[in-house]
């Protein structure tokens, strides 16, 4: 089989072969659902090589077929590794309830209790809070919390 075959169509085999193994160990170490396509797509031109094709049709069904199934597995592909954001750290307290442990006086800093901790924090509006007040976190600034205070609301 080989035998009958011109040096480029083995050169050819030899390169398919090696771009499905990187495809396969790329996916593997990746997991994003994109060079598989580049594997599958060589595999096909790896068969087109076996059965003589010209080096210039298997480069075209290579890049047909690997455009092809990239654009149309992206999307859903996408939609299925569709991974959440895991707030961390300081990002978790954003939206966040704490108690002022240190009244805030208008421009100046007091300090507010949240998830455990204490915090350096200022007001939003620049207004005094008092120590006990339920406050949620608005933002960050450095090391500092913006907080607003929670207005209670009467229920009937």
């Amino acid at each position: 089989m080989f035998n009958a075959m011109s040096t480029p169509q083995i050169t050819m085999l030899i390169v398919w072969i090696i771009i499905i193994v990187l495809g396969i160990i790329l996916e593997e170490a990746t997991s994003t659902l994109v060079s598989i396509w580049f594997s599958i797509s060589a595999a096909v031109s790896l068969v087109f090589a076996i059965a003589d094709f010209s080096v210039y049709i298997q480069i075209i069904v290579f890049a047909a077929l690997s455009l092809i199934l990239v654009l149309a597995t992206r999307p859903l592909v996408k939609k299925l590794t569709h991974n959440s954001e895991v707030k961390t750290n300081v990002d978790k307290l954003y939206g966040m309830v704490g108690t002022v442990t240190k009244t805030i006086e208008p421009d100046d800093k007091g300090s507010v209790k949240v998830d455990f901790q204490e915090w350096t924090a200022i007001s939003v509006n620049n207004k005094l809070i008092e120590e006990k007040t339920k406050v949620v976190i608005k933002g960050i600034v450095g090391n500092k919390l913006i907080v607003d205070v929670i207005e209670e609301i009467e229920i009937k």
